[in-house]
């Protein structure tokens, strides 16, 4: 403990700043994410990554061991990510793909209005579009309503 007190007089007495400061005046340029590890889930059923790769995302019965069911929702970038690839729109649903810079159908974002991962760009939020299947793809965001936990 007394090396820890001297630190923090040496500290006060060089009259050092924090490093916020440091973050503020010599490195605004860095970019800092500002994101959040979520489920999202409806009626026992969470957004399952099922892999990744070509496989489209579906629903899968909650579990609760993270994995393929944690979302990172970066929210300065507007991005949904598991790893380095991204929930993106495509015709055959949503699939995870490599996050790219400036791919608008990679732009999602939690909407707590409509309970949702929405897409500015296309106006559009996530939904079940075959429930038979556990087929997610994107829709009217009235149309569905999800649980969307921090974990």
């Amino acid at each position: 403990k007394q090396w820890y007190q001297r630190r923090v007089r040496v500290r006060e007495d060089l009259q050092c700043n924090d490093f916020q400061w440091y973050l503020d005046n010599i490195y605004p340029e860095l970019h800092i994410p500002q994101t959040t590890l979520v489920t999202v889930s409806q009626e026992g059923w969470c957004l399952d990554s099922m892999g990744g790769g070509d496989t489209p995302v579906g629903l899968y019965k909650c579990h609760g061991s993270g994995g393929n069911q944690n979302w990172k929702v970066d929210s300065a970038n507007k991005k949904v990510q598991q790893n380095d690839d991204c929930l993106t729109v495509a015709e055959t649903g949503l699939l995870l793909l490599d996050c790219q810079t400036g791919n608008m159908n990679q732009q999602f974002e939690l909407n707590t209005e409509f309970h949702s991962l929405y897409n500015s760009y296309h106006n559009v939020c996530i939904t079940i579009t075959n429930p038979r299947n556990r087929a997610v793809g994107v829709g009217d965001c009235k149309a569905q309503q999800w649980d969307i936990k921090e974990v």
